[in-house]
């Protein structure tokens, strides 16, 4: 029998050794996305974190195969937000898509080199995430959703459903960075339109919501605007549950408000602007640094009525208002 010396087999060995490492060399690393949006919880996505998702399958990418996302959701408690933000950049995460206002500021904290993708409902200029619209700078980019640019569209839209209104009460959330820009905003707006505002301000994680509408029923709001923002989207189903009861005509900054019950709504296509951060997320795994990726805002916009609510609160919506409505539920 042949002898098999040391030198041979530790050859063998080495061989074996270039020959894994060489294939490890020629496996792909796996892109990590650390995604964090402002809607849906853990046990539902919902509309906007799918399209998010079938706009990457459109773009060749198989989750869990040569793409993965980690999900952080903040279920209404922005103050556990720069907890779930520091989570994501600490797994190492190529890119960081966030849409929450306080999401946004805690990325850019965190971290001055991991690609941030933002979805801001503000003026991200104002707000200091970027330098300009065209040229970002830094490792910030995405989408302005010009949800504030739309304020007074908004009342513009309840006095023409409601003629003769006069009072206004604003639902937003005291403690979030975008609803305290959106309260200026409707401030503006109802001087515009010569109307009394009402603050009701929310408090999380558990605002008293009770305490809220009964505030708005004392003192005779004849429309509603509920500033959209993680703790309201938390607790949509209880403040369309309490609006609806009161009979109070409410204005909702997002769609997925009035298909679950809310009167009306006018907003920037969520669904599209969630796409075009896949499109964001597609060109910098490419290559391409945030820095050059201009910052793109809305061009589809949204009047979404709830006939079935309408009715049920007493409301007759005006011919030539349903006439403009992208999406009518009977």
């Amino acid at each position: 029998m042949k002898k098999v010396g040391w030198s041979s087999i530790l050859a063998a060995a080495l061989l074996l050794v270039f020959g894994v490492a060489a294939e490890a060399q020629r496996q792909p690393k796996i892109p990590l996305v650390g995604f964090l949006p402002a809607a849906g919880d853990a046990g539902n996505p919902g509309p906007r974190v799918e399209a998010f998702r079938q706009r990457l399958r459109e773009l060749g990418y198989d989750e869990g195969k040569n793409i993965k996302i980690e999900y952080r959701y903040p279920l209404g408690r922005l103050d556990q937000v720069p907890a779930l933000v520091d989570q994501l950049v600490h797994l190492g995460v190529d890119v960081l898509v966030v849409g929450p206002q306080t999401g946004i500021n805690a990325a850019k904290k965190s971290t001055q080199t991991i690609p941030i993708v933002m979805l801001s409902s503000i003026d991200p200029v104002a707000a200091g995430h970027v330098v300009s619209l065209a040229h970002p700078g830094g490792n910030v980019t995405g989408v302005s959703q010009l949800s504030r640019e739309l304020s007074a569209k908004r009342v513009e839209l309840l006095k023409e459903i409601l003629p003769r209104f006069s009072r206004l009460g604003i639902v937003w959330d005291s403690q979030g960075p975008g609803p305290k820009v959106a309260f200026k905003e409707y401030q503006a707006a109802a001087r515009l339109f010569n109307l009394d505002l009402q603050s009701l301000a929310l408090t999380g994680p558990e605002p008293d919501l009770e305490g809220t509408f009964n505030a708005a029923k004392i003192a005779r709001r004849d429309a509603l605007i509920v500033v959209q923002n993680p703790l309201t989207r938390f607790h949509d189903k209880r403040i369309i549950e309490r609006v609806t009861l009161e009979r109070i005509p409410a204005m909702y900054e997002d769609s997925p408000f009035v298909e679950r019950g809310g009167l009306l709504s006018y907003a920037a296509s969520t669904t599209e602007i969630y796409r075009t951060a896949a499109n964001y997320v597609d060109k910098i795994l490419k290559g391409t640094k945030p820095a050059d990726l201009p910052i793109e805002q809305p061009m589809k916009f949204e009047l979404v009525i709830n006939l079935k609510t309408a009715k049920q609160i007493g409301v007759t919506i005006p011919p030539n208002v349903l006439a403009r409505a992208d999406k009518v539920i009977k």
